[in-house]
């Protein structure tokens, strides 16, 4: 075992064994099982001179116990299952006195890690755990580490805790512009406000739909692909000031703010999986954004919606989920000239990932109900954000131009 001896700036562990991972995209049941079995109640765990918590948005901490006198381990558990291999671990550990101390993570059901750990002293600046300082155990599916513990709380997340309060803040620094409108339009299982943010500078009749963050911790692709996106869009380049006076945008920035805000793996407070539910509607959610854009075409039927993206992220990240190859009512015309151009700028073959209309994921409804041409936009899990940020700004210019030449 690699022992981080003088680690003190952030001791924890992490486990990255991928075996089993299941994906973003693949199908899970949207049926509450056991739902409830397993909600984490919101406390300080103190054993000895040894603490740690979950007192905070986003956070998943089920157990601190202390298996043998010289280890402590951290429990995670699902919100309900069955769920895919997404196992959301956010917490805050420390020491009263500086010491040293063996600890582990462990899941229940069997379930198996999918994120390399990352670190922070405030929960706002975030670095990956050096994969140097952990070692896995995969029969016992945990991860070991010797750490050192001081009195300064330690945060320790699967990824960069980014929840409703921190979006709510990035909107309000959007909607500084008479041409920019935040709304709330719906409510959550728990009453969380459903926002709309509407970039509007010309009333114009076409228009672009964007959707994030219904599953909790897709946090690369769901969020900071989003913000960057979107500041593409509204930057001072002429490209971007021309789109903005030919396009509408409509963006939904966080579909599942109990879901992120009571640190879920995958599903909202009800325990559904919401990109699962775009054909039953079950969800208030999901019915927010169907009624939203049924009254938006009573009241405007003129308005000409031309293209949807999901943001995601999977394991195995990045790509694009588009339509299978059985014709359908919306041709992907857009789409392909969209990841041509891409490809172009890039100098690189873009991972592209059919699946069937007929599956009830949101960028399918946007097809089929909607009638305008979608993808859903996987990031990677583990993929550097600067590299993140710099894909999306690319994705962002590429679509404007295709839009902007398709309809001049």
């Amino acid at each position: 075992m690699y022992v981080a001896k003088n680690y003190r700036l952030l001791g924890f562990i992490g486990m990255i064994s991928f075996f089993g991972v299941i994906g973003c995209a693949e199908r899970t049941s949207s049926k509450n099982v056991s739902l409830s079995t397993k909600n984490q109640l919101k406390q300080v765990f103190k054993i000895e001179h040894v603490f740690a918590d979950n007192k905070f948005d986003g956070a998943r901490l089920n157990g601190f116990v202390q298996p043998n006198d010289s280890t402590y381990q951290v429990q995670i558990f699902p919100e309900n299952v069955p769920v895919n291999n997404s196992p959301w671990y956010a917490f805050r550990i420390w020491s009263n006195k500086d010491t040293t101390v063996n600890l582990e993570i462990a899941y229940s059901e069997g379930f198996q890690n999918r994120y390399i750990p990352k670190i922070s002293p405030d929960g706002i600046s975030w670095k990956p755990l050096n994969q140097k300082l952990f070692e896995i155990d995969s029969s016992k599916r945990t991860i070991k580490m010797e750490l050192s513990l001081t009195p300064n709380k330690s945060w320790i997340s699967a990824q960069e805790v980014i929840g409703s309060k921190q979006i709510s803040n990035w909107l309000d620094s959007l909607a500084t512009s008479e041409n920019i409108k935040r709304e709330k339009i719906g409510e959550s299982v728990l009453g969380r406000p459903i926002d709309l943010v509407t970039i509007d500078e010309k009333k114009s009749q076409k228009s672009i739909l964007l959707i994030a963050r219904q599953h909790p911790p897709e946090v690369p692709g769901g969020t900071i692909s989003l913000m960057a996106f979107v500041q593409t869009i509204l930057s001072n380049s002429d490209l971007a000031t021309q789109f903005r006076k030919d396009f509408k945008i409509y963006i939904f920035p966080l579909l599942n703010p109990d879901g992120v805000d009571l640190g879920n793996w995958r599903h909202n407070a009800n325990g559904v999986d919401l990109n699962r539910d775009w054909s039953s509607f079950s969800q208030p959610e999901t019915k927010t954004v169907r009624d939203w854009f049924h009254n938006e075409r009573q009241n405007n039927p003129n308005q000409r919606y031309c293209f949807g993206i999901d943001f995601h992220t999977s394991y195995s990240g990045p790509y694009l989920l588009t339509l299978d190859t059985i014709p359908h009512k919306v041709k992907s015309d857009i789409t392909s000239k969209w990841i041509g151009a891409i490809e172009h700028v890039k100098n690189e073959t873009l991972d592209i990932r059919p699946r069937s209309q007929s599956l009830p994921y949101s960028y399918n409804w946007m097809i089929n109900e909607v009638g305008m041409e979608a993808v859903t936009y996987e990031e990677g899990d583990e993929v550097d954000r600067k590299i993140v940020k710099n894909r999306a700004e690319i994705y962002a210019n590429s679509l404007m131009r295709i839009l902007m030449d398709k309809y001049d």
